[in-house]
C-alpha cells in the first residue's frame, strides 16, 4: 500500500525493490536498443525507476507494471533523443562484453536495423509481448506491428547471412 508523504503518494519500498529487481534488465535492454550506448541506457533506466518511485500508480499485476514501465521507458527515450544535451555531445565508442560471438553478431545486426524494426523485434522476442499489446504500447495498428516484425526479421536474416 503506497503511503502519503508531504502531498506525494510514494510506492512501498519493498514493492519498489521488487519491481527494480524484476524489470531493470528489461528496461535497460529496451533503452539500449534505442540509444545504443550503455551509459545513456543506464541513465534512462534510472530515470524510469525514479518516475515509478515518484508516481502514484497502483498495478493490478506484474504484467501491468511491466507494460507501464515499458511505456514510460519509450517516452523517456523519445524525450532524451530530442534533448539539447544529446544533440550537443560527442559519442564515445564502447565495447560490450558478450558471452558468445553469436550474441555479438545478433546485437550488431539488431543495432543496424531501423529503430521501428528494432523496437518491435525487441518487444516481441525478448519481452514476449503479443502483437496486440505492442500495438497498444507504441500507438500503432496491429497490422503495422506485423509488417515491422516481418520486415525486421527479413533485414536481420540478410544481415546475418552476409
Amino acid at each position: 500500500m503506497p503511503k502519503k508523504t508531504k502531498g506525494l503518494i510514494k510506492i512501498n519500498t519493498v514493492e519498489f525493490t521488487e519491481y527494480v529487481t524484476k524489470f531493470q534488465p528489461n528496461i535497460f535492454r529496451l533503452a539500449y536498443s534505442y540509444v545504443k550506448n550503455t551509459a545513456d541506457a543506464e541513465d534512462i533506466t534510472q530515470e524510469v525507476f525514479l518516475r515509478l518511485y515518484r508516481s502514484n500508480e497502483t498495478f493490478i499485476s506484474d504484467e501491468n507494471a511491466k507494460a507501464w514501465l515499458i511505456r514510460v521507458t519509450i517516452n523517456t527515450v523519445k524525450n532524451y533523443l530530442l534533448s539539447f544535451y544529446r544533440k550537443h555531445k560527442v559519442a564515445l565508442t564502447e565495447d560490450i562484453a558478450l558471452n558468445d560471438e553469436k550474441d555479438y553478431a545478433l546485437l550488431e545486426a539488431l543495432n543496424r536495423l531501423n529503430k521501428n524494426y528494432r523496437v518491435v523485434i525487441y518487444l516481441h522476442y525478448y519481452e514476449g509481448y503479443p502483437v496486440s499489446e505492442i500495438a497498444s504500447m507504441l500507438g500503432i495498428s496491429e497490422n503495422n506491428v506485423k509488417q515491422r516484425l516481418k520486415r525486421g526479421r527479413d533485414k536481420l536474416r540478410t544481415c546475418l547471412t552476409d
